[in-house]
């Protein structure tokens, strides 16, 4: 975001996106209702060189970082309801005595859930983000808009 005008900087970190998948759930994994932003845009190669930004990164790729608040669904056995549970919650994982991260296991979602659900919001939200900074002129000439969603951290 270092590279790109101070407007476009603001427009990107203002606009604030929602994605309901709960009520038209068709699979049998559990539904999200979250609101998330992008908090950063930077070319792949951005640091290597010095005249690229995600303005003119043409073949390359732009790296997207998002802030996600909302809910995920949950179920805690197999015969359960699935509840709304907040997502921050819902992913969160310890630090065991091995040095490795210890996650709970939700039957809809199965092991690792904080893989699974960043997974899903990547799946989900890909052609929003690409079409939203293409409005801005940040996008590339390849197949896919050239969108890569990297990091993707929980807000309070």
């Amino acid at each position: 975001m270092k590279k790109l005008p101070k407007i476009l900087k603001n427009l990107i970190k203002k606009k604030t996106f929602s994605l309901n998948s709960i009520a038209k759930q068709s699979d049998w994994r559990g539904g999200l209702k979250i609101d998330y932003r992008i908090t950063m845009v930077k070319a792949r190669e951005e640091d290597y060189y010095e005249h690229l930004t995600p303005m003119n990164n043409q073949w390359g790729k732009n790296y997207v970082n998002l802030k996600v608040k909302g809910y995920v669904q949950t179920r805690t056995s197999y015969s359960g309801d699935k509840l709304l549970t907040e997502i921050s919650k819902a992913t969160r994982t310890r630090k065991n005595f091995w040095g490795g991260y210890d996650c709970k296991y939700d039957s809809l979602w199965g092991n690792q859930v904080n893989k699974k659900v960043r997974n899903e919001i990547r799946k989900k939200v890909q052609k929003d983000v690409r079409d939203f900074l293409k409005l801005l002129g940040c996008s590339t000439d390849s197949w896919d808009g050239g969108i890569e969603i990297k990091t993707i951290s929980w807000e309070k």
